[in-house]
């Protein structure tokens, strides 16, 4: 019988390394599922920034670009060289940023020259990393080679504004500018400048597309790492379940071997040898010490170890009276459990005949009720332990027990709640179908997971992760409802901040260009059915760059921002206002009683920004140039109206900025 119970132990032994084989697998699979997340996110973020990045040196671009034609117009009409010279400058950003495309479409891929390019075109000196990695890692995808090449094909057209700068200047230097010829070149100007601007919302529009479309492929290639391992982890799974099957099966062959061991239900019998080897042992002394058949098959168990210092002179009592007449006295003593316990136990014990190293024994558990103290007092711990709110209530939701973290996390007590948790978790859900879901389940016995949003007895708000698990008895019966709450405010507040930056100006917060034609848009689609009216403010800063030259780029941030602040300050809450970039800002004045509020509205908005600023102790004046654009009196769609009221704005610019 040893014989065959050893291979029975040996089978086991390989299988059981078999199924940690597979559970280390799907472990394995879970560490890489994560690290493909963790980078998965860090790719996102990185992306977010690129587009952040080239988005504002559209900004810039779009800036140059307009400086540059509304320059060159007035060296058209005043002949003036410091014009053209201004025009220079202009062209020279748009320069740096075709010198900077050209580099990274160059193979190999030129770095340090793009670098430079995008610096000369004014892009903060550390966003040209984010602007060059942006480019290098995505260039080959369908929405950047859209970008890139309505980037080319606006520098193209921006060339031949530079041929007809240079044909304006020669007519001017060679002719002294004949009125007709200057005004055919004028009129190039404007169409060059209408395209232009074209090519400027397609570029953003076309960026936006992309981000989406990175942002969507990331989180399907990370659901599909999900699915993966989930999948993995159901064949491995099965895999197991059936190795524990055959193991059982060899179990069930091996107790029809030692039926007077396993037919035991309330005492504890072992096979043992005087070294203190346990060979075989019936399931109730295994389970008395929170042992198994695995721990048995490695030789983990020893009745030697198993016995604290203070009754092992007892057990040599009993060893000497097994030598004398074959069995001892039943004694009492305590084993060691597998977690350290001490059990108190009843044994007895006798040789195998004709042998004086092998015998049984049997062991009684005295420990039912100490055993029934530690587990409450180990689920007090645990209770009490957690970092997550916990309310222990009856199938009607009379509160038994409330630990303290739901007192820390909430700031109700057990008191507050009247002792009924069903004035906690009834209100704060988002919907009223949300919570009759809820009620539902739970008036059928079942578990519920889901988020409320809760008021603190002190006014707080709080996003709480709400689960509602049950407890039933032997008979299934519904005996405890265990409600479970995790405060989830801060990844709430994360996703509502990841939300806010996609949509606003890192600068000054305001709407980015993004969120601007979707409310435009909605404003169009509002007024189609109302038969309302709304405008479009387009608002340029004056002598905006000399501030920059003279007090440097923080200050010049700085009154960008206090710029912004007046801006909102100034118009109402129903309106939208965006910065396109640089120093150009757009306003949407929606729901407008009637075309001659905007000239009050204007007129409010320039006093509002033009009033001195106090920036890091100097005294700075800027002035500002507005046009405005009526719907539908100066255009029915988002470009027509952008386009006058750009065009509204530049009539009544002041020849220097």
């Amino acid at each position: 019988m040893g014989t065959q119970f050893a291979r029975t132990l040996a089978i086991l032994r390989q299988r059981t390394r078999s199924t940690v084989a597979k559970v280390l697998l799907i472990i394995g699979m879970f560490v890489g599922v994560c690290i493909v997340l963790v980078n998965l996110v860090y790719l996102q973020g990185n992306i977010f920034d690129g587009v952040r990045t080239y988005v504002r040196g559209e900004g810039l671009w779009a800036k140059a670009q307009k400086d540059a034609i509304f320059y060159l117009t007035h060296y058209s009409y005043d002949k003036d060289e410091v014009d053209y010279h201004r025009y220079l400058a202009a062209t020279s950003v748009i320069l740096g940023d075709n010198q900077a495309r050209q580099a990274l479409l160059s193979v190999p891929v030129d770095e340090q020259t793009a670098k430079l390019g995008f610096i000369q075109g004014l892009n903060h000196e550390q966003d040209t990393e984010s602007l060059i990695w942006f480019f290098r890692h995505f260039h080959s995808t369908p929405h950047m080679q859209k970008a890139i090449q309505l980037w080319s094909l606006a520098d193209e057209r921006f060339k031949s504004v530079m041929r007809l700068a240079e044909n304006i200047h020669n007519e001017i230097n060679q002719f002294g500018g004949r009125p007709e010829i200057l005004a055919q070149y004028r009129q190039q100007l404007i169409e060059a400048n209408g395209e232009l601007l074209h090519l400027e919302i397609a570029f953003s529009e076309i960026l936006s597309e992309g981000a989406r479309w990175v942002k969507q492929m990331t989180w399907l290639i990370s659901l599909g790492a999900l699915l993966l391992f989930i999948g993995i982890v159901i064949f491995t799974s099965r895999h197991i379940i059936n190795n524990i099957a055959k193991s059982e099966q060899l179990l069930l062959m091996s107790e029809s071997r030692f039926n007077s061991l396993k037919n035991s239900n309330t005492i504890g019998i072992i096979s043992w040898r005087l070294d203190g080897t346990i060979q075989d042992a019936n399931d109730h002394f295994l389970k008395m010490l929170n042992f198994d058949r695995a721990d048995l098959a490695s030789g983990l168990i020893n009745w030697r170890s198993l016995t604290p210092p203070e009754c092992e002179a007892r057990d040599a009592i009993a060893i000497t009276e097994l030598v004398q007449y074959g069995h001892c006295q039943q004694y009492e003593k305590q084993l060691i459990s597998k977690d350290g316990a001490l059990i108190p136990v009843m044994l007895g014990a006798s040789f195998l005949n004709g042998s004086d190293q092998e015998g049984v024994a049997y062991f009684m558990d005295l420990s039912a009720s100490k055993q029934a103290e530690d587990k409450l007092r180990l689920a007090a711990t645990v209770f009490n332990a957690s970092t997550d709110g916990i309310i222990i209530t009856d199938p009607k939701l009379s509160i038994i027990s409330i630990n303290q973290a739901f007192t820390d996390i909430t700031g109700f007590t057990q008191q507050n709640l009247q002792g009924d948790a069903a004035r906690f978790i009834n209100t704060g859900h988002e919907t009223e179908d949300a919570y009759q879901a809820m009620l539902n389940l739970l008036q059928q016995g079942e578990q519920w997971q889901g988020e409320i949003l809760k008021e603190t007895p002190l006014g707080d708000k709080l996003s709480l992760s709400l689960r509602i698990n049950t407890v039933r008895n032997d008979q299934d019966l519904l005996t405890h409802f265990v409600i479970v709450i995790t405060d989830i405010s801060e990844r709430k507040a994360e996703e509502e901040y990841l939300r806010h930056i996609a949509h606003h100006d890192a600068l000054t917060n305001l709407p980015n260009r993004v969120l601007f034609y979707a409310k435009l848009e909605q404003a169009i689609v509002h007024v189609q059915r109302t038969k309302g009216i709304f405008a479009v403010l387009f608002l340029d800063l004056d002598n905006f760059k000399p501030i920059n030259d003279q007090f440097g780029h923080d200050v010049g941030d700085k009154l960008l921002q206090q710029v912004a602040k007046r801006l909102s300050s100034a118009i109402r809450q129903i309106d939208t206002i965006t910065r396109l970039g640089g120093d150009e800002f757009v306003i949407l004045l929606e729901h407008l009683p009637n075309a001659e509020n905007v000239q009050i509205l204007q007129e409010k908005i320039v006093h509002a920004v033009t009033k001195p600023y106090t920036i890091d102790g100097h005294l700075i004046h800027i002035g500002a140039s507005i046009g405005s654009a009526v719907y539908p009196d100066n255009g029915t769609d988002a470009k027509s109206l952008i386009n006058h009221a750009d065009q509204a704005m530049y009539s009544m610019k002041k020849p220097i900025k």
